[in-house]
């Protein structure tokens, strides 16, 4: 084991050492900081469960202050959600996430507590595009109701999905938020213009945010596709309707994304509207 010296024990769960590079650790482990000072080595005895790096010093200070307001058992049920998550999808950047997932929970507990709670306005979007972060979430969801006794609901378990998926994909919070307000925004700009409600439990559905996912990606990296201007022409005189949507759309997405879109997007947005379109009218024909 390597050689801790304690910098501060948070609580009797967690303590901030220094390891023997002198970079600052949160190590965890039941009962690991009871009667421990500023000072001691810890020793070899003592049964470490996690090692986490924080490596900016925001996050060190941050981390110190959330444990310092937590309940203890607030922060063990955290310590434990973040087993679920690493033990679930080994692919998960468990230094970025602890930070974000103590912090999500410890106010969101608070918040549920006094009967206060907030709408997830992505919760659709992020169920679709993250279902494996979704699935992980409502297993922590699940295991926080019952060892705090406590009701979180559902918009909560879209909100640690995105967390999940924030770290797993190496995509920033704001990243992940910017991708699902453009498909939601995209979804009501179809919507108006189509007249009625998307199914979004259709295959239709998933393909179209998908495509959305990766045109967002594809515009951010300055990626170009090609479409043969007499397929694209051709769209455009038989569908009108989906065209105009999709260049309303593709203007929405550039004032987020402050970017040029070419021609072949709209042409490639244009198809899958018209998806919708079709099948709509098969529904309708029933």
């Amino acid at each position: 084991m390597s050689n801790y010296v304690i910098e501060k024990a948070l609580n009797n769960n967690v303590i901030i050492c220094t390891d023997d590079r002198h970079h600052e650790v949160v190590l965890i482990g039941k009962g690991i900081g009871f009667n421990k000072k500023k000072g001691m080595e810890l020793s070899d005895s003592v049964m470490i469960d996690k090692v986490y790096k924080l490596e900016q010093k925001k996050d060190q200070e941050h981390y110190k202050a959330l444990v310092e307001i937590a309940d203890d058992k607030v922060l063990q049920t955290i310590i434990e959600a973040m087993d679920i998550i690493t033990n679930a999808d080994r692919t998960v950047v468990d230094k970025d996430l602890m930070v974000a997932l103590t912090d999500h929970i410890i106010f969101a507990y608070k918040r549920i507590k006094q009967q206060q709670f907030i709408k997830n306005p992505f919760l659709i979007e992020t169920k679709q595009l993250y279902s494996e972060s979704y699935e992980i979430a409502v297993n922590v969801i699940q295991h926080l109701n019952k060892l705090l006794d406590i009701e979180f609901p559902e918009d909560e378990i879209g909100f640690i999905a995105l967390h999940i998926a924030s770290s797993k994909d190496d995509l920033s919070m704001h990243e992940v938020r910017l991708t699902n307000e453009i498909i939601n925004k995209s979804i009501l700009i179809m919507e108006h213009d189509l007249k009625y409600k998307i199914d979004t439990n259709s295959i239709q559905y998933q393909r179209f945010i998908r495509h959305i996912q990766f045109l967002i990606r594809r515009l951010q990296k300055g990626e170009v596709i090609q479409v043969n201007d007499e397929f694209g022409n051709m769209l455009k005189a038989h569908y009108p309707l989906c065209y105009n949507i999709a260049v309303k759309i593709i203007k929405m997405m550039q004032q987020h994304l402050d970017v040029e879109v070419y021609e072949a997007e709209l042409i490639y947005l244009t198809l899958h509207i018209n998806h919708f379109t079709q099948q709509n009218e098969k529904n309708t024909n029933v």
